[in-house]
Formats: C-alpha cells, sequence, structure tokens
C-alpha cells in the first residue's frame, strides 16, 4: 500500500471514491510505510534480537498507525466511498500490529 501511496496517491483515491482536495497526507503516509514498517521491518527481522531497538520502532509505528486507523474509521473521517478499501487495510494493519507484539524479542 505503501508504494501506491506514495508513486500515485490519486489512483488509490479514485478506486476508493475519494476527492483528490487534500492527496499530500497520502503521499506522505505512503513515504512513512515505505521507510518505517517496509525497510525499517526489513532490516529489523534480519537480526531481531541484535536489532530489539528497531523492531520496538516499527512496532510502535505499527500500533500507533493502526489506533489511528482505527480512530478515523470509527469517525468515518475519510471522504472514500468504497468502505472495504479502509475497512480491509484496517484489519490487515490489526493483524500485523498483533503479530508484531506476539512475536516481539
Amino acid at each position: 500500500m505503501g508504494f501506491i501511496f506514495f508513486i500515485n496517491p490519486y489512483l488509490y483515491a479514485k478506486l476508493e471514491g475519494a476527492n483528490f482536495d487534500n492527496i499530500a497526507w497520502l503521499r506522505n503516509l505512503g513515504a512513512a510505510l515505505i521507510s518505517v514498517n517496509g525497510i525499517g521491518a526489513l532490516l529489523a527481522s534480519s537480526n531481531p534480537i541484535k536489532e530489539k531497538k528497531l523492531y520496538d520502532v516499527v512496532l510502535l509505528a505499527s500500533c500507533l498507525e493502526t489506533i489511528a486507523l482505527s480512530w478515523s474509521t470509527y469517525s468515518w473521517e475519510f471522504s472514500a466511498t468504497v468502505p472495504w478499501l479502509i475497512v480491509v487495510p484496517l484489519l490487515m494493519a490489526s493483524l500485523v500490529s498483533i503479530l508484531l507484539l506476539i512475536f516481539r524479542p
């Protein structure tokens, strides 16, 4: 998702039926997802015990992003008109956060 948000946020907004009024936050979110949740997770997973601090940063970012997405979904702070394109990523983010917690070194 991060790559889509970063490279072509308009594509995702069009798929979910959102407007393009404030697309910058989506591109910035994509950059954060790629760097912290993507590259950071790959680096931390190479040696989780040695990279425990980095693992914890990835875990914290994932949990905070999931909480924020949950809050925004509950309040429906989106201009999207295709709810499953919001709910499915929320469920996936929740699963990832839980797995990161369970497998924390």
